[in-house]
């Protein structure tokens, strides 16, 4: 299933190349007749997000995947390529550290506090996209947000607090509780996928946990081996923030 899927889409599956292309046809069976209403589709992987857009600019691509558009890029294509349209939208896509919790230390929720205290969740919006993005929780934060829960509640959760100072002095305290320190740091394996947004806030959260005694190896996880996440690399690459996204079209 992962190598030859089959699907009742408007689209059959053709050919998938790791790190080239995947290809599908028109679907002639399809259930709304007339559609689709294209006879195929060739999604061109390209790993390398300037590259990308690059090949949007001088027109080799009709489009680019929405998430990849990142703030940097976008001036670039509106730049070089003024008849484009670009927009920049707010979108409840989130950042998360996500750990076992049935695997010792993580088992402790001391720990997983500590953990959340380190971040400095306003440099990962300002380092990575530029400003563009809103600090929330689990749902998309007002105003955009209808069911994201108001600033002065959110503030209360554990490492949400501005004080980003005093949140790491309140790690470290806990740390040391449980015996970790300068001398015994806590090493840590993370996982991401090989694609930049996804790489990009990886490296700066393990550069964060540094400050209360954790030591994070990073573990890239090419995206190729997840048949499902194949089909979104193509002819696009991607991006992006929590509460940005930015789109170009023809």
């Amino acid at each position: 299933m992962r190598q030859h899927p089959i699907g009742t889409g408007p689209f059959k599956f053709v050919g998938f190349k790791p790190n080239e292309y995947i290809k599908v046809t028109r679907n002639p069976d399809y259930w709304k007749k007339r559609r689709p209403y294209l006879d195929g589709i060739e999604y061109t992987i390209i790993r390398n997000l300037s590259t990308a857009i690059l090949a949007f600019v001088t027109g080799k691509f009709d489009m680019t995947f929405a998430y990849s558009v990142m703030e940097p890029l976008l001036k670039d294509v509106n730049s070089q390529m003024p008849d484009a349209i670009c927009e920049l939208a707010p979108i409840g896509v989130n950042r998360s550290l996500i750990t076992n919790r049935d695997k010792p230390p993580f088992d402790n929720p001391d720990l997983r506090r500590a953990m959340a205290l380190s971040f400095d969740r306003k440099a990962f919006i300002d380092i990575i996209t530029e400003g563009q993005g809103d600090i929330g929780g689990v749902m998309q934060p007002p105003p955009e947000g209808l069911w994201g829960m108001p600033p002065e509640i959110l503030k209360a959760l554990p490492g949400y607090d501005p004080d980003v100072q005093k949140n790491r002095v309140e790690a470290r305290q806990i740390m040391e509780k449980l015996g970790y320190g300068p001398a015994n740091r806590l090493r840590v394996k993370l996982s991401a996928r090989d694609l930049p947004f996804f790489l990009d806030p990886a490296v700066l959260m393990i550069d964060q946990l540094k400050e209360v005694y954790i030591d994070g190896e990073l573990e890239m996880i090419d995206t190729t081996i997840l048949a499902a996440e194949g089909h979104a690399q193509g002819l696009h690459c991607w991006t992006q923030p929590r509460g940005g996204r930015a789109r170009s079209r023809q």
